[in-house]
C-alpha cells in the first residue's frame, strides 16, 4: 500500500514574510526541523507566529497524532509524532505533516519511517544538489500495512520501549547530576 493511499495529508509548510525576524518569543508554535529528532521532539529553539501570521499557515496546521518528518537538508528523514503539548502549531518548509487516516496506526508509521530511513536517505540524494524528500516520493512509499489490530499491538510495544528509553534519559540526567554534586561537594573538602 502506498503511503498516499493511508494518510490524508502530506505536506508541508512555509516561513512567514521577513524570515526568521519574522518570529515572536509567544503566540502560536511553527515548528522547525530543529524540532523534529529521531523519536522526539524537542522545545529548543521553538518559535512562536503571532495570529495573522498563523493564518496564513492555516493549511498547515498540526494535529494531534500527526507525524513530522524532515524533508530537506542535513537532518532529512528524522520523524517523530507532534507532542500534544505544542499543538496548535504549523510546520515550515523544511517540514511536513503526516496525518494518517483511520486504519493506520500514526506510531507503527513512524517506526516503519525510522526502520526504512536508508531508503528515505537514499531518495532524498538522489538527482538534487540538497538533500530533500518531495510529496510525490512520500505518497508513492509502499509501505506493508499490517491489519489496524497488528499495528496498534505493535504501537503499544513500541510506545512501552520509547517510555523505558525516555525513563532511563531522565536517570541518567539524574546521575550525572548527583556525580557533578558529589565531585564539587569532594573538591571542597
Amino acid at each position: 500500500m502506498r503511503l498516499g493511499d493511508i494518510c490524508s495529508k502530506i505536506g508541508s509548510g512555509a516561513t512567514p514574510r521577513g524570515g526568521k525576524e519574522a518570529y515572536s518569543t509567544s503566540g502560536i508554535p511553527i515548528i522547525r526541523s530543529q524540532n523534529v529528532l529521531d523519536w522526539s521532539f524537542s522545545s529548543n529553539g521553538l518559535a512562536y507566529l503571532n495570529d495573522e501570521q498563523a493564518k496564513t499557515l492555516s493549511n498547515v496546521e498540526v494535529h494531534q497524532g500527526d507525524i513530522l518528518l524532515n524533508i530537506t537538508g542535513d537532518s532529512v528523514a528524522r520523524a517523530c509524532i507532534v507532542p500534544s503539548d505544542v499543538i496548535p502549531a504549523r510546520v515550515n518548509q523544511h517540514v511536513a505533516i503526516l496525518r494518517p487516516k483511520e486504519k493506520a496506526n500514526a506510531t507503527f508509521i513512524l517506526a516503519w519511517l525510522q526502520t526504512n530511513k536508508d531508503l528515505l536517505l537514499k531518495l532524498a540524494s538522489s538527482g538534487a544538489t540538497r538533500n530533500a524528500l518531495t510529496k510525490r516520493m512520500l505518497e508513492g512509499l509502499d509501505i506493508n500495512l499490517p491489519s489496524i489490530d497488528i499495528q496498534n499491538h505493535i504501537a503499544e510495544l513500541i510506545s512501552l520501549i520509547q517510555s523505558k528509553i525516555n525513563l532511563n534519559i531522565k536517570l541518567n540526567g539524574y546521575l550525572a547530576e548527583r556525580h557533578q554534586s558529589w565531585k564539587h561537594q569532594s573538591l571542597l573538602t
